[in-house]
């Protein structure tokens, strides 16, 4: 989430930097993850050969060990796969203590990938970084387009997930570096204002739309990265939504809500969410069915929006908002991991 591939996105302005100042470098990333560990796959610590550190693998649990496999990388040494894992006689020597098991995959950067790599970022285009996690090419790597990659890579491209993928028998780890998943916001209130700050924490391209112009400002919305003037309806059935896509109604007024909530159940966005109390959510639903919306479709609403958490403050729904969006998010996390193939590199 922050969308999936933001370990790896995060490194990847400095390793950008490193390669047009001439340097090398190694990078180790957690390639597969059992049980607990403080970290997800594709989380990645980089190393240079002036020593200079970004990133982390585990918040530092096996950091000292994992920059030792870096630097003997660095001194001419093959790739390799390590495992970290509390039932190994070196655990609490290397600090992993909280009883999972991380296979991190560390090899040298093929640096003059780095730099269309991260224009493919910076330009929304989706591409990934495959490596190989297994056999005599240990190490090696690719940047695959999105209409060059294979199934596997494809299924996790599109959700945006960093996994292992199973391509022709061989295991690949994929970063995916996926465009940022839409966000719209429906409806110009202090809410609006606290929920655009979680959706860019999450990774999301955020949108506020309102058919007041009055209210939709830059000076309200200044973390916005779009402001739409429209009925929250024709602007659905216009934008770009994919199944990433976050649609978030909080106009509370049945004469923008429900025709939002119409063509919101046309597409295959994983979150509509509508803000209201219990009998405007009880009323709406009404409506809805009036309008043809079946049982199956009502479900897919998370109204009233957002977590039942005691929330008030619009920075507090925000917040329960996100963790409600997060939690539906997962589901379609799992499916890109299952539509990769399986694979493993721990034994």
């Amino acid at each position: 989430m922050g969308y999936l591939d933001a370990a790896m996105r995060d490194i990847l302005d400095t390793l950008e930097r490193w390669a047009a100042g001439g340097r090398r470098a190694a990078v180790a990333s957690v390639v597969e993850r059992r049980g607990s560990a403080p970290r997800d796959a594709g989380a990645s610590l980089a190393l240079n050969d002036r020593g200079e550190v970004a990133g982390s693998v585990t918040g530092g649990c096996v950091e000292p060990s994992v920059i030792r496999e870096a630097q003997a990388v660095l001194d001419g040494g093959e790739a390799r796969l390590r495992v970290y894992g509390i039932a190994d006689d070196d655990a609490f020597e290397v600090g992993l203590a909280c009883g999972g098991t991380v296979a991190v995959l560390v090899h040298a950067v093929d640096m003059a990938a780095v730099a269309p790599l991260a224009a493919a970022v910076r330009e929304d285009r989706p591409v990934a970084l495959t490596v190989t996690a297994g056999g005599a090419t240990l190490g090696a790597q690719r940047v695959v387009a999105a209409g060059e990659a294979e199934t596997a890579v494809a299924s996790l491209l599109g959700a945006g997930e960093s996994a292992l993928a199973s391509v022709d028998g061989e295991a690949l780890f994929v970063h995916a570096f996926a465009p940022r998943p839409a966000m719209y916001v429906f409806g110009a209130i202090d809410h609006a204002a606290a929920l655009v700050r979680v959706g860019k924490l999450l990774g999301y391209r955020v949108t506020v739309c309102d058919a007041r112009a009055t209210f939709v400002t830059p000076e309200r919305f200044p973390e916005a990265d779009e402001l739409v003037v429209d009925w929250p309806d024709r602007f659905l059935r216009a934008a770009p939504v994919d199944e990433r896509t976050a649609i978030c109604i909080l106009t509370h007024d049945e004469k923008f809500d429900v025709p939002a909530l119409l063509a919101a159940l046309e597409t295959p966005a994983v979150y509509i969410g509508a803000m209201g109390s219990r009998k405007t959510t009880v009323d709406r639903e009404e409506r809805l069915r009036a309008e043809g919306v079946g049982e199956a479709g009502l479900a897919r609403i998370h109204a009233p929006i957002g977590l039942t958490i005691g929330a008030r403050s619009p920075e507090e729904v925000a917040i329960a908002i996100g963790a409600q969006l997060v939690e539906a998010t997962s589901s379609l996390r799992r499916r890109a991991a299952v539509g990769a193939g399986s694979a493993s590199v721990i034994e």
